[in-house]
């Protein structure tokens, strides 16, 4: 009864923004949930806002993980549900209270081990670098650059081993060059599916870590 769906009629005006009501978040991710079951199944908000549906997504993941996953496994686990959902978001108070939502109920679904520093510091470095400050339909971010993402891709054999692929997010969209590349075709939930990304002129190469470590950013 109390939910904010604006936060005011000039910002509704000049930006349109409107925020989606919980529950129809909950319908909407209903359509898709053997999607939002799968913790390694990437979903991009293209309009972030305050987090609504990127909380809503992570929730489902997390829920995911206690239920499918012995409880040693969870704090890896869970670093890699958090690190398959992105956004972008145009206006940088919605920013920061998105990027403040996903941490705080990742760092309450580890209330026990809060005391867990680099778990906390990769999930903190994960939710900056995959929820950005930036312009959807012109694909940059303020300054002019590119908008830039990573996959977290999980090493073949390896429980807790991630390399981390950088591309941009216009190489998403057929007919966009970009220093990066990933194979081009239809956005769709996943980002990635089982597809390789083709990596052309890539400036930097990460080091593949444990996913705990992925702030130190060590590259090879």
């Amino acid at each position: 009864m109390n939910e904010r769906l604006i936060k005011s009629k000039k910002r509704v005006k000049e930006h349109g923004e409107v925020f989606t009501p919980n529950w129809m978040v909950e319908k909407m991710l209903d359509l898709v949930k053997t999607e939002t079951d799968d913790i390694y199944k990437t979903f991009l908000e293209p309009a972030a806002g305050d987090g609504n549906f990127l909380t809503a997504i992570l929730k489902r993941k997390l829920e995911a993980v206690k239920q499918c996953y012995d409880k040693r496994y969870w704090q890896t686990k869970s670093l890699f549900a958090l690190a398959s959902i992105y956004g972008i978001e145009i206006q940088k108070d919605n920013l920061q209270e998105a990027r403040k939502a996903m941490l705080d109920l990742f760092t309450d679904f580890h209330i026990e081990i809060s005391n867990e520093v680099k778990l906390i510091k990769a999930a903190r470095y994960i939710v900056y670098e995959n929820i950005v400050w930036g312009d959807t339909l012109k694909k940059l971010c303020p300054d002019g650059t590119e908008i830039i993402f990573s996959e977290w891709k999980q090493v073949p054999n390896s429980a807790t081993k991630v390399e981390r692929l950088p591309f941009t997010f216009a190489s998403l969209f057929d007919g966009e060059k970009s220093e990066y590349q990933i194979p081009k075709g239809q956005l769709q939930l996943s980002l990635f599916d089982d597809e390789k990304l083709e990596q052309v002129n890539k400036p930097l190469k990460y080091k593949i870590v444990d996913i705990k470590d992925v702030w130190k950013e060590e590259l090879q």
